[in-house]
């Protein structure tokens, strides 16, 4: 579901509306990382303007049709496909998306924001790092 934005009330309405009439269609405010994760393996594509789409969805080889500018000037893998917010050019999205082409280039896709492998990374640099000399600021009470 939409979050906070401007909008966000009028789209979760027409949101609900939808789905109220269609059993195979779900709706959640959210389903939380992990389930959010489990979830995109069984995706065919991600669409929407989140965060997610450029951060996260890359590293599971799916497309994120990207509609509007709210992401402009973010890092974005090849598998994001950036749209107007214009049914005409959304539907063009996902027709190009689901393309044997764009299919076979995902299978070579590398995330722009990492491999997930971040913290072990962090751990090794810190590990081999002296703290014993290191320089203690020093704070005074003004009172």
């Amino acid at each position: 579901m939409p979050n906070a934005d401007v909008g966000g009330k009028s789209l979760n309405k027409l949101i609900n509306a939808y789905a109220l009439d269609r059993p195979y269609c779900k709706v959640f405010s959210s389903l939380g990382q992990l389930r959010y994760f489990s979830c995109l393996q069984h995706f065919d594509l991600v669409i929407g303007n989140s965060s997610s789409g450029l951060a996260e969805v890359p590293s599971f080889k799916k497309p994120t049709i990207n509609i509007g500018m709210r992401q402009r000037g973010r890092l974005k893998a090849s598998s994001v496909i950036d749209c107007k917010p214009k049914k005409c050019d959304i539907i063009e999205a996902i027709n190009f998306s689901q393309t044997v082409d764009f299919q076979e280039q995902l299978k070579s896709t590398k995330n722009p924001y990492g491999d997930g492998g971040a913290i072990d990374k962090i751990l090794k640099i810190l590990s081999s790092i002296s703290f014993e000399n290191i320089i203690v600021k020093k704070f005074y009470n003004i009172n």
